[in-house]
């Protein structure tokens, strides 16, 4: 079974990782509506169910699309959750594009949502059979090996879809935790970088980098990290926290630490922040004021020497 800290990740990754979808690359003989080509020589670009553009279509007029054309269709019943028009698309797939990965692909999204999870790993396996480099399949069969309790078999895909999908961000994301845990900080590195890489606003590699650089004592480069949390997610609570105690404790940016503690209290009092934080707002406040104080006069007060030496 998983631990508890492979449980934390597995927590986390079913808030971030509902499910991912890809769209072939376009070509201009895509734009027919032939039959699609029973030939399939092409590598994916990575495309987050987010990215979707299309809408699940409540006809059956997809069945005159190519597969190319179907492959978004297709993401976005498996965003809307169709599981019955995902898994009959898979099948029209498999049948009109058997060279293609597609149809046991979409087959098994469709049985990962009904929560047949054997069903899954076999049509994902079916999937790599026809492309065994793609990073996409082995991302999938690591999600689902996750959920069921099987660590070993889902990190070893996930390390799988990182090596092979330069734009896979949660599985280099995943990866980056899994080195964090054991302390292989280069390791970590490495894959939030490649997170970042591929997606330069991801606030999970951003903390994970912020954690790592504090780990190393590089608080000036935690700061920065911490500061595009803060950008990017203003009512993210615990990176607002986790930025001023750097530059209270560590930076010596008592006036920037200062403001953010007020930013706090005021989102606090006013329940913005996207999580409570058990701090007594005024203490710290007043505690820092004071420490701010203290460090102005000390700059202030500056020795004059009384005589100087005339040098002849």
């Amino acid at each position: 079974m998983i631990n508890t800290k492979c449980n934390i990740i597995l927590a986390a990754m079913a808030l971030m990782l509902a499910g991912c979808a890809t769209q072939a690359p376009q070509k201009d003989a895509a734009d027919s509506l032939a039959a699609p080509a029973p030939s399939y020589d092409e590598k994916t670009d990575e495309l987050t169910l987010d990215d979707v553009k299309v809408s699940c279509p409540n006809d059956s007029k997809w069945e005159a699309l190519t597969w190319k054309k179907l492959v978004p269709v297709a993401n976005a019943c498996v965003k809307s959750k169709d599981w019955n028009k995902v898994e009959k698309m898979g099948n029209f797939l498999a049948t009109h594009a058997h060279l293609t990965p597609w149809g046991p692909y979409y087959m098994a999204l469709s049985a990962e949502g009904r929560k047949d999870y054997p069903r899954a790993i076999w049509m994902l396996e079916l999937a790599l059979k026809k492309d065994p480099k793609e990073g996409l399949f082995h991302y999938e069969l690591g999600r689902i090996y996750w959920q069921g309790g099987d660590e070993a078999n889902a990190v070893k895909n996930m390390q799988m879809a990182s090596d092979l999908g330069p734009g896979l961000t949660e599985a280099h994301f995943v990866m980056g935790q899994l080195a964090m845990q054991r302390h292989d900080y280069s390791a970590a590195q490495t894959m939030f970088q490649r997170a970042l890489k591929a997606d330069s606003k991801h606030v999970p590699s951003l903390l994970g980098m912020s954690e790592l650089t504090m780990a190393n004592k590089d608080y000036a480069k935690a700061e920065d990290y911490l500061s595009r949390v803060v950008s990017l997610n203003p009512k993210h609570a615990r990176a607002r926290f986790a930025l001023a105690r750097v530059q209270e404790e560590h930076l010596k940016k008592f006036s920037d630490a200062l403001k953010n503690y007020k930013e706090l209290k005021h989102m606090s009092a006013s329940k913005k922040m996207d999580e409570p934080i058990n701090v007594n707002w005024d203490e710290k406040i007043k505690t820092l004021e004071k420490t701010l104080s203290q460090a102005e006069k000390a700059q202030v007060t500056v020795r004059t020497p009384s005589a100087e030496r005339k040098v002849e």
